[in-house]
Order: structure tokens, then sequence, then C-alpha cells
């Protein structure tokens, strides 16, 4: 097993100010601590508190979870006191959608070598508070220990319908997208995916050799999250001004991906597939209308547009807008109202009174109840779709409302 990323930097750093002499370097060579078998089912959200039995160097963090490899093993999340809870399994659901399988993709149709390459060398993502706080002597020591870690702060997680999503002007870069894939490529895809490994090697050479990437590292995991960004929009607003991702990275769009960069392209079409697939759990202080239809004037929706679900949590009376995808949208406990578009749409309002808002008139669908089902058809072409409601109490249309429970 090669060193994480943090901790070679740290033992670089170190060694430089004299902190690790050369009896403590020489030692690094011994085995690195490894975790216990740390049960979470009995935790709503899979989130546990560190147990006491383990090793000195894990008890910088207060709380654990993990994601379990289909070898039965566990790739580890270790959680530091300030990152909360709601971001940890937010850390750990880009991690599964990382992981996701995309059936009949050339590099992602069965990613379970690589889920058991990271378990098998006892992968951790280190969820830590901050900057400063992987600076104390309780880091360090963890670090210096040897495991096999990739971090990732608070300040970078960031959570849909969060202020610093939400921002239109400034929003904050979810570094999440990242850390979680370096983690992946350093302790799963160089391991157990070698043709995907070449392919990123060829089109690395082949974008530093246009001038499309400026950096020339000896590994490829900034270019892959170059691609991954832009093929989601990620950079699309162009923070910088200057038509490049922090000047490294020529291409910001997933168009611009196509045209410029056509064999990352297919790298990251191939492997994660066309759309994010995990559920949004919208932040519960959330008010308002959250949309995962491409809006030029919203910022956030670059990257929303690429949600198939999404669940409003809390109790605000908040609203979701869908997109052409087939959308699976959950309300929470206040009054949600929902704007369904093109696909096979599932909608659940949840508690509360829920209405679905329609385009057209109510003689242009077909409504049928089976149970507590109530299925919507738009009847014109590519405007409404199918959409099966659950937990609805109001359907408007454009000419009348329709009370569900007179149907």
């Amino acid at each position: 097993m090669f060193q994480s990323r943090v901790f070679r930097y740290l033992v670089a750093c170190c060694m430089l100010c004299g902190v690790i002499n050369a009896g403590t370097s020489a030692g690094m060579a011994q085995e690195s601590p490894e975790l216990p078998d740390i049960d979470i089912s009995g935790s709503p959200n899979g989130v546990v508190q560190m147990p006491d039995n383990v090793d000195e160097a894990f008890k910088v963090f207060d709380r654990y979870t993990k994601l379990i490899a289909p070898n039965g093993k566990p790739v580890h999340i270790v959680v530091e006191k300030g990152y909360t809870d709601e971001q940890a399994v937010y850390a750990r659901k880009i991690l599964k959608n990382h992981l996701t399988n995309v059936p009949g993709s050339l590099y992602g149709s069965d990613k379970s070598a690589i889920a058991n390459a990271m378990a098998n060398n006892q992968a951790v993502l280190t969820l830590f508070y901050s900057t400063e706080s992987m600076r104390t002597e309780a880091a360090r020591r963890f670090f210096r220990s040897g495991v096999n870690a990739q971090d990732l702060r608070a300040y970078e997680t960031i959570l849909e319908g969060t202020p610093q999503y939400m921002d239109n002007d400034r929003p904050v870069r979810d570094a999440s997208y990242e850390e979680i894939l370096h983690l992946i490529q350093d302790y799963g895809i160089n391991d157990a995916a070698p043709v995907l490994s070449e392919k990123l090697w060829a089109a690395y050479r082949d974008a530093l050799a246009k001038g499309l990437y400026t950096l020339k590292d000896t590994e490829t995991n900034e270019y892959f999250i170059c691609g991954l960004e832009a093929y989601f929009d990620i950079w699309r607003h162009d923070p910088s001004g200057d038509g490049t991702r922090e000047g490294e990275y020529m291409v910001l769009t997933r168009t611009e991906l196509r045209e410029k960069d056509p064999a990352m392209y297919e790298i990251i079409e191939e492997f994660f597939g066309k759309t994010w697939l995990y559920t949004a759990d919208i932040d519960s202080r959330f008010e308002g209308t959250f949309s995962l239809s491409y809006d030029e004037k919203l910022t956030y929706t670059n990257k929303s547009q690429y949600l198939k679900d999404a669940t409003l949590t809390g109790d605000n009376d908040s609203s979701i807008i869908g997109n052409d995808l087939d959308n699976r949208l959950t309300g929470n406990s206040g009054n949600n109202s929902f704007w369904p578009k093109k696909g096979a749409d599932n909608i659940d309002g949840g508690a509360g009174q829920d209405t679905v808002l329609f385009t057209g008139s109510h003689a242009e669908y077909s409504i049928s109840r089976k149970g507590s089902e109530v299925t919507v058809t738009d009847t014109v072409a590519d405007r409404d779709g199918e959409n099966t409601l659950t937990n609805i109490e109001k359907i408007r249309f454009s000419d009348q409302v329709v009370e569900v429970a007179g149907l």
C-alpha cells in the first residue's frame, strides 16, 4: 500500500522542519493502524460515535460511518468534531455516487473491483472541521501513522440548498466531488482499473500537448477532477472571468469538453454516467423554490440540472421544480409545491398540504387513481410527461384546481 497524499505532504514538511528525525522516518515502514469492525446499523443516519476500542491515532475523530464494498469490507469514513452529521451523510453519498455502476458503460459498468481495492487498502475518508484542526498534534499523529487517507474539510462540503450553494454571485465551490475522487483513484482505480488508468494518462498527455491542461503532473488526479467538474458544469459561471479553471484547464463546460477534449469527455461519461446518481437532500433551512431545471439566471442550476432526485428536509413551505429526467421528488413536513417537467416522475408530498402544478388545462391530461397513488399523464407531447403522485392533496391545472380526495 502506498501512503496517503496528505501523509506524504506532512512528512515532507515535517522533515524539512526537523520535526521527524531519521529514526522516526525509518519507523514509518511499520504497519499502519486499522479500524475494527464498527456497527452503524443502530443509527438512523448511519453515523455513530467513535468507539473507545480504536487505535489512539483515530481518536482525533469523534464519529464514524462507512460504505460497504461488494466484498463485504468497509471503506471507512471518520468525522471530526464540528463537521456535521448532515455533511458526513452527504460525503458518504458522494462516495457512493462515484462508485455506483453505470450499466452498459465502458469504464463504469462494474466498479466492484475498484470498491473492493479501496476496502482492501483500508482507505479512509477523513472529514476534518478545518485546515487549522488538521494542524493539531493529534491530527499530525494520525497522518504520521501512515493510514491511507484523503481529507475533506467542512468548509469544502456544500450541501444543496445551503446559503453557500444558492449564492448567485459567489457560490462556494463544493470540493467533495474532488477529494472523494482522489481517494477512489489513489486506493481503487490505480490498483484495480488499469485500462481506465491508461486512458487517463493518454488523455492527459494529449490535453497537455494541445495546451488544454497546463500542469505537468506525476499523476492524473487533478486532470481527472478537471474533467469531472467541466462535464457537470460546476465552473460554467467562470468565477475567474478568464475562461479557465484556475488557469490550469481551458475547459469549463460539458459542451466545451465534448468539443475540445473528447477523450476526457468519454472517460467521464463512461465512468460516471450523464447525471448525478444520488438523491439531493435539500438543506432543512432552505426556503423558496429549488430548481432542477437549468436557468441561466440561477448559478446553482449549472450543477443541479444534472440531479434526478431531490428531497426537501425540515418543515419549511418550500417547492421543487423538476427537469426533463425521470425525477423522484419528495416533500417535507411543510406545505410543498412541485412542478414536474418531461419524463416519468414520482412525486411524494409527504406530510402537509401539497400541490402539484401542471402547465396545461385539465382537459389535456388523463387522470387515474389506484389506491393511494394518482397518475396524471399529459396528452400533449414533450411537456409534463407521466407523473405518479403520492400524498398529494391538490392538483393545479391552468384552468382549475382538483382536490385529490374527490377523485
